[in-house]
């Protein structure tokens, strides 16, 4: 037996996903102290060639299988925004991998995005899963290299398969099947789903003359069985048709299906396809928006009236549900939203014991029924549909009978009767994707058998999962991370399904931060203090402060400053603002609006929270980790509590200070932002031919533009800004919000004539149209502008901006940021994204939070006539907060 020299201080069982999150997640953490003493050791054990990527994003499924949502429903913030940067630089390798491989599929899927790839528009694509195994692998290992170069870290990646883990007094031996041993203080066992349940025999495939049965596709890889498949189906009668079966309807299922019909040989336009799954349906991809915003689902609606909520009656009442959206044929991929928000809401009720029995018992069950799907794959079964070559049976695999001319006849139990039943075709091509195995199989991979049989884990009653503590721990020191965490509460949560990658993401976060503190708890590593400071704007001496405090930490970035905040303040509304302090440095500064809530004119006791007008939420001071923002938030949330505040609306800015928000985000508004380079000719040969027509158009008019930059600025300038600025607002009927009173301009501008510069266009001396610009370091933004309504024919907007970019350019500033429109896509957004076409959009996201629920049930419910129809989940389709809705 061979042993590591060293003892590793952690020792991660398998390389996936919901490894890698953790290890970049808890080298983050160790990059934050300000020494190490000394080394960490870090071992990785892998059974497979591949590490850091598992089976979903590597070799072994191929570069041509595509994600089974969409990239934003694959990914979270901000990993999300992380992994698009990366695309935007990567794609065109990327691509040519993901054709060489793929067949006509997947050239159509090509040209079918090819606008939206060119225009680096992701979000809403179902990507190749390869593109994102190449993006984490990297990331792994930038990370690992970065701190090993540090000397803070030192890795092992060792090949070889687990069978057993024997503790001994502080630590653990492992040991693995090629005679090697390693010692362990720490082991996180992350191997992933438990291995397939194989259906017929115990091989991986069974191939005779008339039949292959595959009972794990992607062993040892997907391409090397499809390319099997391929020749088993060349080597038989053309003349005859080759029926394959595909046991199950998952997202394996659909993929598998995809990549046959990926080939583009004669010998497959004779092939027929069968699916095999219980519920006898596929996952569902056409959302019906318009009965989608009708349906509320009324048995869980009406169990929010329960006082004494369960996780049995959250079940049936969420199957009922379903059963109801069955029945008038409205499929999962319109209702799965609302209805996992609708029990997702209830089950904040449950206890953590009746939470575990919904992990356990339920949660798979209620998934089951919500499989979604993109496009790309139901078409392929919709196609073969019209041609008659594809059924789904819904039923039960049983066996397999032998002919007497040497074909093989599925044998299987039918859903709806419970009888034997025989299928009257046989089948030629078997491919086995109904799921895993439980932990009560008896053919359980013997490194199962040995942590069952040691007591070291215990499956819980999910039977696919094992039991954790807090720190997710199944033993002293034995971590359990990634699908067989299912089954259990985690912070508060009932988790039934670790497979997403949002949700991998976040509990690596946990186990990262535990694993963390474990290792420091003995140091001298001395733990963050934090302290939340309140203060009001109502004195000379705060409102000096706070000016000092934004000019000294935050380069007085105008939407925080002090006379943009006091446009809002009056008789109920009081200017505060929260100042988050991190072992006694300030790191985090958020002004609010605090509004009194009024009923019938009468003021209550009651206040909401409110940022004001523009970009704003939480503005950084240096480097602000996950932990700091949880703790700010949390800090801020027992203030509202102590504090009678309802509700909180905020309006965060577009640098990405939303990560770590604890309430509801909502994707609120596309806005433009666009990147400035040093040479003007590039800018013109972008901009789209309407913005070169009408620039050219402006110039054929003489018209001329100045820029009034700091000192240039004086009362005269602000007046005639305002006068033509106004006036816009009154010709498009603005809301009150977008006026604002010449007092406000001056004392913003005035005050702050180093953030400002004022641009007008003019015709013959006379100026036509103008705009606001605030800048901020190499940035400048459109904060308001306006153009004069007789001047429209002489194009003096599209003018003005030009020259403005022109401006910036020799300025040396590096974004221009346009903001967006009254919604996506209308008219004024595409007159700025006109500017910058090839740019990516930056959302504006808006948070929502309801602190005391009781009372804000009851505002809403003597103000709403229908309240009780509107569940409060629904928030980002209603004004917020309802109450304050105005619709007499």
């Amino acid at each position: 037996m061979n042993t590591y020299d060293t003892t590793s201080d952690i020792t991660f069982i398998g390389s996936g996903i919901s490894t890698s999150f953790s290890i970049i997640n808890f080298l983050d953490l160790i990059n934050t102290r300000a020494s190490i003493n000394d080394k960490i050791s870090i071992s990785i054990i892998e059974k497979y060639s591949e590490f850091n990527i598992g089976i979903p994003y590597g070799s072994r499924s191929g570069f041509s299988t595509l994600l089974i949502t969409s990239l934003r429903n694959f990914l979270i913030e901000p990993e999300l925004s992380l992994f698009i940067k990366w695309l935007n630089k990567n794609k065109t390798w990327l691509l040519e991998e993901f054709e060489k491989e793929g067949g006509i599929l997947s050239k159509k899927w090509i040209q079918d995005n090819k606008d939206d790839i060119q225009n680096n528009r992701w979000k809403e694509l179902f990507i190749p899963r390869r593109f994102f195994g190449c993006y984490i692998n990297l990331r792994v290992n930038n990370k690992i290299k970065e701190l090993s170069e540090k000397g803070y870290i030192n890795v092992n990646f060792i090949s070889g398969e687990v069978t057993d883990i024997e503790k001994n007094e502080n630590t653990y031996k492992i040991s693995l099947q090629n005679n090697y041993e390693i010692v362990s203080k720490k082991v996180v066992l992350s191997v992933g789903s438990l291995p397939i349940n194989y259906l017929w025999k115990n091989k991986d495939i069974i191939q005779e003359k008339n039949l292959m049965f595959v009972n794990n596709p992607y062993k040892p890889e997907l391409g090397i069985v499809l390319n099997k498949i391929n020749n088993f189906i060349k080597s038989r009668d053309t003349k005859k048709a080759t029926n394959i079966l595909i046991v199950g309807a998952n997202a394996s299922a659909l993929e598998l299906i995809y990549k046959i019909n990926d080939f583009s040989n004669e010998e497959y336009k004779n092939t027929n396809f069968t699916f095999l799954s219980t519920q006898g349906t596929i996952p569902d991809a056409i959302i019906d928006e318009e009965r989608q915003k009708k349906f509320i689902p009324n048995y869980l609606n009406e169990l929010k009236k329960e006082k004494n909520v369960t996780a049995k009656s959250i079940a049936h009442a969420t199957f009922k549900d379903l059963d109801r959206a069955d029945e008038i044929n409205l499929g999962a991929a319109s209702t799965v939203d609302i209805v996992s928000k609708y029990f997702g809401v209830l089950l904040e009720d449950l206890n953590p014991k009746e939470l575990e029995i919904f992990a356990c018992q339920y949660g798979n069950q209620i998934g089951k029924r919500q499989r979604c799907a993109g496009l790309h794959y139901s078409n392929v079964i919709t196609d073969l549909e019209k041609q008659n070559r594809f059924v789904h049976i819904a039923g039960r695999f049983s066996t397999l009978s032998l002919a007497s001319n040497g074909d093989y006849n599925l044998e299987y139990i039918d859903t709806g009767t419970k009888n034997e039943t025989t299928h009257t075709e046989p089948f030629h091509v078997i491919i086995n994707c109904v799921g895993s195995k439980n932990l009560n199989s008896e053919d359980l991979p013997i490194l199962y058998q040995n942590l069952i049989k040691k007591n070291y884990c215990t499956p819980n009653q999910s039977n696919i999962g094992f039991h954790v503590n807090k720190s997710l721990e199944a033993h002293e020191n034995l971590h359990i991370m990634g699908p067989m965490l299912a089954g259990n509460v985690i912070g508060n949560r009932a988790v039934w399904h670790v497979e997403h990658c949002g949700r991998i993401i976040w509990l690596s976060k946990i186990l990262s931060k535990i694993l963390f503190d474990d290792l420091y708890r003995n140091d001298n590593y001395t733990p963050k203090s934090y302290e939340l400071e309140i203060h009001s704007l109502n004195s000379d001496a705060y409102i000096k402060r706070y000016r000092k405090l934004l000019i000294e930490n935050w380069n007085n970035n105008i939407y925080y400053a002090y006379d943009h905040l006091k446009y809002f303040e009056n008789e109920t509304n009081v200017l505060k603002y929260f100042l988050f302090k991190v072992n006694g440095s300030s790191k985090i500064l958020m002004p609010i609006i605090l509004r009194q809530v009024e009923v019938n004119g009468e003021k209550t006791k009651h206040f909401d929270a409110i940022t004001p007008y523009g970009y704003s939420g939480p503005l950084y001071n240096g480097d602000v980790n996950e932990e700091c923002l949880k703790e700010f938030w949390k800090a801020v949330d027992n203030w509202y509590k102590e504090n009678n505040v309802i509700t909180e609306f905020i309006r965060f800015s577009l640098n990405g200070n939303y990560s770590g928000y604890n309430g509801l985000l909502i994707n609120t508004l596309n806005n433009v932002k666009g990147t400035l380079v040093s040479d003007f000719d590039l800018h013109w040969l972008s901009f789209l031919p309407k913005v070169r027509n009408n620039y050219r158009k402006a110039v054929s008019y003489n018209l001329e533009v100045k820029i009034f930059d700091t000192h240039d600025i004086n009362e005269n300038t602000i007046q005639i800004f305002f006068d033509i600025y106004t006036e816009t607002m009154k010709r498009l009927n603005a809301k009150a919000i977008y006026f604002f009173s010449l007092n406000y301009f001056k004392s913003l501008i005035l005050n702050n004539l180093n953030e400002f510069s004022i641009a007008f266009a003019y015709l013959d001396n006379i100026p036509i149209s103008t705009e606001l610009i605030i800048k901020n370091d190499k940035t400048i933004f459109a904060f308001l502008g306006g153009t004069d309504a007789n001047y429209y024919s002489y194009r003096p907007n599209d003018f003005l901006r030009v020259e403005i970019i022109k401006w910036a350019v020799k300025s040396n500033l590096k974004y221009y940021v346009l903001g967006g429109g009254l919604k996506d896509k209308d008219g004024l957004y595409k007159s700025k994204k006109a500017l910058f076409p090839k740019n990516e959009d930056v959302v504006f996201y808006t948070g929502r939070k309801i602190i005391n629920y009781e009372v804000y049930e009851r505002l809403c419910g003597e103000h709403i006539d229908d309240y009780a129809q509107i569940h409060k989940e629904e928030l980002k389709n209603y004004f917020f907060p309802l109450y304050r809705f105005n619709n007499r």
